[in-house]
C-alpha cells in the first residue's frame, strides 16, 4: 500500500508538472506581451492626444526595436514599429495647432486635419431610387 501510495504521489506530480511545462511553452510560443516604455500627453483644442512607446509582441520578445503609438481621443491615428538597429520610423516632434495635428518619423512628416461632425450620432444616410 505504501508503494502505490508513492507511486501515485510521483505520477500526479509528473502530470501537473507535465500542465505547467505545457501552459509555459504555449504562452512563450503563442503568448502576447505588451509593455509601455513611456509616455506622454498632450492637450489641444481637439482634445487629448497621446504619444507613447511600447513593445508589442506575439510569441518571446526576443530584441523587439519598440513601437510608437499615437491616439487621438482613444482612437489610433498611427501606429510603427521601427526598423531593427534604426532609429526609425519613431514618431517625434509632435504639434498641435487649431485643428492641425503635425509629427514627423524620421521618414514622413505627417499633417492631419481634424474636423468634428456636426452630427457625429447620426449615421451618413443615402437616398435609393425605386
Amino acid at each position: 500500500m505504501k508503494r502505490f501510495l508513492i507511486y501515485s504521489t510521483i505520477g500526479a506530480a509528473l502530470v501537473v508538472a507535465g500542465f505547467l511545462v505545457g501552459s509555459l511553452y504555449q504562452h512563450l510560443k503563442s503568448g502576447y506581451h505588451f509593455e509601455v516604455l513611456e509616455e506622454k500627453a498632450f492637450q489641444s483644442s481637439l482634445g487629448k492626444i497621446k504619444w507613447s512607446c511600447v513593445t508589442e509582441s506575439v510569441g518571446v520578445p526576443f530584441l523587439d526595436p519598440g513601437t510608437t503609438i499615437i491616439k487621438f481621443e482613444d482612437r489610433t491615428i498611427y501606429k510603427a514599429q521601427r526598423y531593427f538597429q534604426e532609429d526609425y520610423p519613431y514618431a517625434r516632434n509632435i504639434q498641435t495647432h487649431d485643428n492641425v495635428i503635425a509629427w514627423e518619423d524620421g521618414e514622413f512628416k505627417y499633417n492631419l486635419i481634424v474636423e468634428r461632425l456636426t452630427n457625429s450620432l447620426a449615421a451618413p444616410q443615402t437616398k435609393t431610387k425605386n
